[in-house]
């Protein structure tokens, strides 16, 4: 199963970390940045929410797009309709 296109897939700041914990591929890996260095929260890495906009404990750390990723982040934008 694959999950649809994150705002994260095509940023600059995204990095992830093994998941000592996984019991599958899906959670093999968690998604972390500058922004959320505990991981990244499931409404932006899952639900699409647009973090080019203000979300709570984000530290004023926003998307920053990643070189070569521009086809990603339309990608995001026509599934979630934002631009």
């Amino acid at each position: 199963m694959l999950r649809d296109p994150s705002i994260c897939d095509a940023c600059a700041r995204l990095h992830r970390r093994r998941n000592p914990e996984a019991e599958t591929t899906m959670d093999m890996w968690t998604p972390y940045c500058d922004a959320f260095p505990g991981g990244v929260p499931d409404a932006i890495f899952f639900g699409g929410f647009d973090h080019r906009e203000e979300y709570p404990g984000d530290g004023g750390i926003r998307f920053v797009l990643r070189e070569g990723e521009e086809n990603v982040l339309r990608l995001y934008e026509g599934r979630t309709g934002v631009s």
